[in-house]
């Protein structure tokens, strides 16, 4: 009743589940009422039996419902069945797995705790029909509710840090970790004023319009340096302590802003280095690597589908791979990662609109939506 997500995240619907626990127990209270002569030990035997029955039904009912593949899937995911919102998400970021990963076991932990919280509303006392013994230690152990840690995310531009960093905040918000999917991005400027007084109440106005969200701040090691222009030598600082401030209260008031900093991965170090104090507070850091080749076809595709395009029957990912590798050289991709996909979509797109302007001349039916194979290859040699 509490957190359904636990049993919907499983593919079950805690209403139907509920419906059959209920008759189950109806049924074994009838059961062992009509043989008087049984003993109330053999009476609620049977009843834990009638619910371990309807809970092992609904499990297979889902295993059913999950073997079906293709067009019956599909229409029942469009129709009223159970998707998988946290995992679509997770799996909509490509690469990164040791960030998926992480994010994954969070998921884990959050619900199994929301399961014992739903079956063992006074952690073993007064259980709805299931006896302690039946969970397991697992499910009855007394641990709170996990917290998402404050992040560290080092990567070169275009790595994906400020797009997982948002998709995080949807993805916490669906487990019910963070209280809303607020994201709010901020740099320097939005937390620097000219003064003390002024950089204090900037960089509060900030924490509390992030509050119950995700706090993003890039291009973090920026509040290390000093400006010519701001009579407070120190302003960074003042931004920091009340970050510290900010994550210290959450500890007690769990409604804090989650804080991610990023940055480039040399200038960070430095950074961290020299504020060890700040450091301490943040449990977690995430490299992000250049993506591959590969990788990055697979964003090209996942844009060209974004936009509402479609490639033609001959453009595989394999294919946009090896003419990224052969056109492309690492230090070049380095410097914009997922930048190269953007750029090789917008190429590809200035070709079909020459082909649209030319098929007006011509008296030729061209498809407006659809990326041919000379598109993406003219657009590659105009890349660099």
């Amino acid at each position: 009743d509490c957190y359904p997500q636990a049993l919907y995240s499983a593919g079950i619907d805690p209403n139907e589940l509920e419906i059959s626990l209920s008759n189950a127990m109806v049924d074994g209270g009838a059961m062992s009422s009509s043989r008087r002569g049984g003993s109330s030990g053999d009476a609620a035997r049977k009843q834990q039996m009638a619910i371990e029955n309807a809970i092992l039904e609904a499990v297979l009912k889902r295993s059913k419902g999950a073997a079906k593949q293709g067009d019956m899937d599909q229409e029942r995911d469009d129709f009223g069945g159970v998707r998988d919102r946290v995992e679509d998400l997770i799996s909509s970021i490509v690469g990164l797995e040791h960030i998926k990963c992480q994010i994954r076991g969070l998921r884990r932990t959050t619900e199994i705790c929301d399961l014992r919280e739903s079956l063992l509303p006074d952690h073993g006392n007064g259980i709805r029909g299931l006896s302690a013994a039946l969970l397991g230690a697992t499910l009855t152990d007394t641990g709170g509710r996990p917290r998402a840690p404050h992040m560290i995310f080092f990567g070169n531009p275009g790595t994906g840090k400020t797009a997982v960093a948002r998709l995080l905040a949807k993805v916490y918000h669906e487990l019910g970790i963070l209280r809303k999917p607020k994201f709010l991005e901020v740099e320097r400027m939005d937390l620097i004023a000219a003064d003390q007084r002024g950089t204090i109440a900037k960089t509060r106005e900030v924490l509390e319009e992030a509050r119950g969200g995700i706090l993003f701040i890039d291009e973090a090691y920026t509040l290390g340096m000093t400006s010519k222009r701001s009579r407070a030598e120190n302003a960074g600082n003042d931004a920091m302590t009340e970050i510290m401030r900010s994550i210290d209260t959450d500890e007690a008031g769990r409604d804090s802003p989650l804080v991610i900093m990023a940055g480039f991965p040399t200038e960070m170090n430095l950074f961290l280095a020299r504020h060890e104090e700040l450091r301490r507070r943040f449990d977690v850091t995430f490299e992000f690597p250049d993506y591959t080749c590969q990788e990055l076809a697979e964003i090209f595709v996942d844009l060209v589908h974004a936009k509402g395009f479609y490639l033609d029957e001959t453009v595989r990912v394999d294919y946009i791979a090896k003419l990224l590798l052969k056109q492309t050289d690492t230090f070049w991709r380095s410097e914009r990662n997922g930048r190269v996909s953007e750029l090789l979509l917008a190429g590809a797109r200035t070709e079909v609109r020459k082909r649209i302007r030319s098929s007006q001349f011509e008296e030729q039916e061209v498809d407006p939506q659809l990326i041919l194979r000379q598109d993406i290859e003219t657009a590659m040699e105009d890349l660099k």
